[in-house]
């Protein structure tokens, strides 16, 4: 389906055709999560956070076949308010008690590759920081991240090329993994549409009924 009749049908209230639009555009939107809080665990919060907000929001959109700079937008909105609040809490690995339980396995690990991410993208410029997160994380095309950011397709390429180049492809290497580790785009979706509704919403039942 055509991206701006999705946005039309979401926009009408079709709990199925924005739980496409999550799905679609979950990589994108972590990325650029990704790309502001460093650590997978926030960026995925993050993410739900900004798809929530898109849900309540999108009456807003003029022109549907804006999504992804307008999506964008409000992830960067969203946050710029996380950083604001976020006290500085980091709770240390010691607090992984349980090593025989495969979920605290699976955090700690998060943590770890958490570590590496963060410490990749803080080698890159703010703006090759961007298109590689969406490049590589968000597994966007050089198509979609120039609709993303209302930039020319060339000029995506040209940051690419910087970012690679600044990075010297040090991020490459944990991207399989750490994507390997997010919520699936299924899952996502219940819990995005699961937070949109109010009391006696058939959103989720909707959404679950129509795959």
């Amino acid at each position: 389906m055509e991206l701006a009749t999705l946005v039309e049908k979401a926009r009408e209230g079709d709990a199925i055709a924005f739980g496409q639009v999550v799905a679609r555009y979950r990589g994108l939107v972590f990325a650029i999560c990704l790309s502001e809080a460093k650590q997978p665990d926030e960026a995925e919060d993050l993410t739900q956070e900004v798809f929530v907000r898109a849900y309540h929001d999108l009456s807003a959109l003029r022109e549907p076949e804006k999504l992804l700079p307008w999506l964008r937008q409000v992830a960067r909105n969203v946050c710029r308010m996380w950083l604001r609040r976020r006290r500085v809490a980091a709770a240390p690995l010691e607090a992984i008690s349980e090593k025989n339980d495969l979920a605290a396995a699976a955090r700690l690990k998060r943590v770890e590759l958490g570590e590496i991410v963060s410490g990749m993208l803080a080698q890159v410029s703010p703006r090759s920081r961007e298109v590689l997160a969406l490049r590589y994380l968000g597994d966007c095309s050089e198509a979609e991240i120039a609709a993303a950011l209302g930039i020319s397709l060339t000029t995506v390429k040209s940051r690419l090329h910087e970012a690679r180049a600044q990075a010297k492809r040090k991020l490459l290497p944990v991207v399989k993994e750490l994507l390997s580790l997010q919520t699936p785009s299924k899952e996502m979706v219940e819990r995005v549409m699961a937070r949109c509704g109010s009391p006696g919403c058939v959103c989720p039942d909707t959404l679950v009924e129509g795959r």
